[in-house]
């Protein structure tokens, strides 16, 4: 958490100190987009102080049950505004869910953490309680999770129960037990969406628009 917390800070700061002119550009762009939106559906803040924002606070840090029980007792739940309702312990947050957390309820950052491992891969590690994983998900204004990561699953036995349980072929899957058989080291890794980094950076509506090679009708052979 703490590594991808650093990298995302290090990026924008990069940006910040070294592209100027191009922010200054695209915050223009936007101002002039959302004037003919309705006031409520404008920006808060512009683009250069929304990037500065992120890098003035630490991420807010929480867990799955905290954050659920913040989704289920928030106004918006309890109104079924949500297009998806939080009622029950072990969902999948949405889109929705995450951008509530982020830019209505914290509005900052936010670092949820040990998700229920019945909606996780069977390669992270299991927690203590038998019931979640040492899985994590950053989450960012205006484009919901940024990065998902976890600690994997270094205990062969743990592993092999794991995959029994959601009916994974050890067979299939041999090659990736020999990495645990023979040895291995308590490790962890995280993923990136590089495209929605851009998109937030950039301060695009669309994620479309910051895809170096969209796919367009007509445009692929096959």
């Amino acid at each position: 958490m703490d590594l991808a917390e650093d990298m995302l800070k290090y990026v924008i700061k990069y940006v910040l100190d070294n592209c100027n002119d191009d922010l200054i550009f695209l915050e223009n762009l936007e101002i002039n987009e959302e004037k003919s939106l309705p006031q409520i559906k404008r920006n808060e803040f512009n683009l250069t102080d929304r990037l500065s924002n992120v890098l003035n606070k630490k991420f807010d840090r929480i867990t799955y049950t905290e954050a659920f029980d913040i989704l289920r007792n928030s106004k918006p739940n309890k109104k079924n505004k949500f297009e998806f309702n939080v009622d029950e312990w072990g969902i999948d947050f949405q889109s929705e869910h995450e951008r509530f957390l982020v830019e209505k309820y914290f509005k900052n950052p936010v670092i949820v953490k040990d998700y229920p491992k019945k909606i996780k891969a069977f390669y992270m590690r299991s927690n203590d309680d038998n019931k979640t994983v040492a899985a994590m998900d950053v989450l960012f204004p205006n484009v919901g999770e940024i990065i998902g990561g976890s600690q994997r699953e270094e205990r062969l036995d743990n592993l092999s129960m794991r995959m029994e349980e959601m009916n994974i072929s050890k067979e299939d899957l041999n090659w990736y037990l020999d990495t645990r058989r023979f040895g291995s080291v308590v490790h962890s890794g995280f993923g990136l969406g590089l495209e929605r980094l851009v998109q937030f950076i950039t301060g695009m509506k669309n994620i479309r628009d910051v895809i170096p090679f969209p796919r367009t009708p007509g445009n692929c052979n096959y």
